[in-house]
């Protein structure tokens, strides 16, 4: 079923019409009250501002580590099943060698499958104004909420977005669960000591490559960190040299399976707390369920005097741990 551009007093019936016609996102998009020029004047300032804020978030699905979901408004909970190790691999001579036909253990994990979402609006009179005038319309509004559903989508990413349904929780990277947690030796937010610095935060990613390739845990990695580490970064590496700390971190790279050092400008950035994070970029670490990229909806008031676009995504990272409770995470705290 298409819908018609439908006028304001129309719009009263969208809810109950979106409901009951299994109608596409698309679709429903289609019952912009605007002219078609206009909506696709406020479509494109939420593809300019595209990626901006998004920086943990983007790394996971620019992997391709992502999740689809289709018909997503449909969908209240992901679940995937976690399985223990049984049993191992024979050396026999005959194919038809009789092996352990293992049976392992399962569990059950879910998570809920929430929205992202930031509206605004505009007055009949404002946007009749502006026709009358000429003036291209004001596209302010779009920009900043989708950039508000970006910051939601990354903030959800690093600490966890706080939805929880019948226990089941959504987790961020300093959450996750059984992420190896270990003590920085240097503050990654302190003024640089040239000399001694640089080495240290050197020795830190390599503790924490350590850690996660105990857990048999072997790459590719990326590495995070806040702000305040990010001025420490570009700092000299010792006297007598033309060296930064970077330039020593990033050759870490080749040796330690290391993708990419990143600066997330809303990883936390106090003194204390977690400061560093070492990320393995694969399936079984970490993937972003993807229902829905930031899209505008619109609407109008009952009244027909208000124009109403509320900017949603559906953009769940999940984080993941094995049978055994082992983790691609490492996060180092200070």
């Amino acid at each position: 079923m298409a819908l018609e551009r439908v006028s304001a007093s129309a719009t009263q019936s969208l809810a109950f019409r979106i409901l009951n016609s299994g109608l596409t996102m698309e679709e429903i998009r289609a019952a912009s009250p605007l002219e078609e020029n206009a909506q696709r004047i406020i479509d494109q300032a939420v593809v300019d501002v595209g990626v901006e804020r998004l920086v943990i978030a983007q790394d996971i699905i620019s992997a391709g580590l992502t999740y689809s979901l289709p018909d997503p408004l449909s969908v209240m909970e992901v679940q995937w099943e976690r399985t223990s190790k049984t049993g191992g691999a024979q050396r026999t001579m005959n194919p038809s060698a009789r092996g352990e036909f293992q049976l392992p253990d399962r569990s059950i994990r879910r998570i809920p499958i929430y929205l992202t979402t930031d509206d605004f609006s505009i007055g009949i009179r404002t946007l009749k104004a502006s026709q009358r005038v000429g003036a291209p319309l004001d596209t302010t509004l779009v920009q900043q909420a989708t950039r508000r559903v970006n910051e939601a989508i990354e903030d959800a990413t690093i600490n966890g977005a706080g939805v929880q349904v019948e226990g089941y929780t959504t987790p961020g990277l300093l959450n996750a669960p059984n992420a190896v947690t270990f003590s920085l030796s240097v503050d990654w937010t302190a003024p640089n000591v040239i000399g001694t610095t640089g080495s240290a935060m050197v020795n830190d990613v390599t503790k924490a490559v350590g850690l996660l390739q105990a857990n048999r845990r072997y790459g590719p990695y990326m590495v995070y960190y806040g702000s305040a580490a990010a001025l420490n970064v570009t700092g000299d590496f010792k006297v007598n040299t033309v060296d930064t700390i970077a330039d020593r971190l990033r050759r870490l790279s080749t040796d330690l399976n290391i993708r990419g050092f990143k600066v997330a400008d809303q990883f936390p950035g106090g003194a204390t707390g977690p400061q560093l994070a070492v990320v393995q970029m694969t399936s079984d670490v970490v993937d972003m369920i993807t229902g829905q990229s930031p899209t505008v909806i619109p609407w109008t008031s009952n009244d027909g005097f208000t124009l109403f676009w509320l900017v949603m995504a559906i953009m769940i990272p999940r984080f993941r741990d094995d049978y055994d409770g082992k983790s691609g995470i490492a996060i180092g705290i200070k």
